[in-house]
């Protein structure tokens, strides 16, 4: 289980609040995940307190991957219900606020920033990782 916090953990939490926006969720400071827990639970679930857009109504989201995800990294097949079981599927951007698609462009952006770093980061530990050796 990770406990995503907006700050702390922004690539992370940044790519749950990107699928959080596609369908209309404002995500909390916080985005709770679990999994994949290998071939007894090959999917990611969570949850996290969040605002519908453009309602200033707040609920707790939970959140489930389709079965046969590769990773951590790979969410797929989101599917995103309230606590009353509602399903709240991926929106047209046209049906966001302006507000929500601005900060949707933005956000992927960052992202992909984020996670062409990281994976930056990771060829400079390999590269001395091979060095060593």
């Amino acid at each position: 289980m990770a406990d995503l916090d907006k700050r702390g953990d922004r690539k992370d939490w940044l790519r749950w609040a990107i699928e959080l926006l596609r369908r209309g969720i404002w995500a909390g400071e916080t985005i709770t995940v679990h999994g994949p827990h290998g071939p007894d639970a090959p999917f990611m679930w969570g949850e996290t307190e969040g605002e519908i857009d453009g309602s200033g109504f707040c609920r707790t989201f939970r959140f489930r991957t389709a079965s046969g995800i590769r990773g951590i990294y790979d969410v797929r097949g989101v599917t995103v219900r309230d606590e009353e079981g509602e399903k709240y599927p991926v929106l047209r951007v046209s049906e966001l606020t302006p507000k929500a698609r601005r900060w949707l462009a933005k956000a992927r952006r960052v992202s992909d920033g984020l996670i062409e770093a990281a994976k930056a980061e990771a060829r400079e530990v390999r590269a001395l990782w091979d060095g060593a050796r």
